[in-house]
């Protein structure tokens, strides 16, 4: 493990630097689009898809939150988006769309994924079947961005997808204004 310490820290401060520049440039592009963009942190009780299984991190990660529902950050493994959506409002045709748009995805609203692209490729009735009989109130749609080369770029084309297909189908919860 020692041999590969300087690989270990060229990759953390890489997905840091990358999610900290990503921060500071999204602050002021989605202002206009009503979103509020918070401060970078390094958030614990992460896990890593590992050999088939989640683990645990007992170290942080970086992330930011896009209020309202949204949060973007990375792991070891690459980059991530992701919404919470309430059960209520999600509806077969904006799962159909978000599996075609986003294959490498999970969808999770407690300890089970109700989806995993790399462990539980079911279709989009199977997964609209599974939340309703949830008692999860809120779901999360995460997409997986693995690219280490133009990441930045990455996210933002997919965090530009995702939004639109959030309005679309109404699905963000912006605070009215006073």
């Amino acid at each position: 493990m020692f041999e590969r310490l300087g690989e270990i820290h060229e990759l953390l401060n890489f997905i840091w630097g990358t999610v900290i520049e990503l921060n500071e440039e999204l602050r002021e592009e989605l202002k206009p689009q009503g979103f509020r963009v918070d401060l970078v942190e390094g958030i614990f009780n992460g896990y890593v898809f590992l050999d088939g299984e989640w683990r645990e991190m007992k170290y942080p990660y970086p992330a930011f939150e896009i209020k309202p529902q949204g949060e973007i950050g990375a792991t070891i493994q690459g980059f991530y988006i992701v919404f919470g959506i309430l059960k209520d409002k999600v509806n077969k045709e904006f799962l159909e769309e978000f599996l075609l748009k986003f294959p490498k995805s999970y969808i999770y609203g407690g300890p089970e994924d109700v989806y995993n692209h790399r462990t539980k490729p079911v279709s989009y009735k199977e997964i609209f079947e599974a939340m309703k009989e949830s008692e999860e109130n809120v779901f999360n749609f995460e997409v997986e961005v693995r690219d280490f080369e133009n990441p930045k770029e990455t996210v933002r084309r997919e965090l530009r997808k995702f939004i639109e297909l959030l309005k679309k189908y109404e699905l963000l919860d912006f605070p009215e204004e006073d």
